[in-house]
């Protein structure tokens, strides 16, 4: 399968208007390439774009369901739409097991990698240095120029 795994920080980047973040999920829409994600992806995106508009850590989340109950999605459903979604399964799941004790990611990451090992995607688009050590990944370079972010 051809096109490009698109990691939650991307998109999270993207709504906080980061340029090089926008020019990824710009090409995305664009079907200038295949963007694809997954359900751990849509998780951390849902998950971090409550914590963004109510500016809340999860603790106070809680305390106020009528706040998180008041947030206007239509903006990621809108930027949903433009990426395919993988389903994950039980030899992902496994895989992903795997590749924690190969390269030592973190559960989530992990989920990510064995998603794009199934459907034999080979980039990814990250600002997680993380998957540099994943042999079978190539990270798209998304630093700006003397800029961390």
């Amino acid at each position: 399968m051809n096109g490009v795994f698109i990691d939650s920080n991307v998109i999270i980047f993207h709504l906080t208007g980061n340029k090089k973040a926008k020019q990824i999920l710009k090409k995305c829409e664009d079907k200038e390439i295949d963007g694809y994600v997954n359900l751990i992806v849509f998780s951390e995106v849902f998950y971090n774009f409550i914590k963004l508009i109510t500016k809340m850590k999860a603790f106070q989340l809680k305390k106020h369901p009528e706040r998180v109950a008041s947030i206007d999605f239509s903006e990621i459903k809108r930027l949903f739409k433009i990426f395919s979604f993988l389903e994950i399964n039980r030899d992902i799941a496994e895989t992903s097991m795997e590749i924690v004790n190969e390269y030592g990611l973190l559960p989530n990451d992990a989920l990510i990698a064995a998603t794009c090992k199934y459907y034999g995607i080979k980039k990814i688009a990250t600002f997680d240095e993380d998957f540099k050590r994943v042999e079978f990944l190539e990270v798209i370079d998304l630093k700006e120029k003397g800029k961390e972010k």
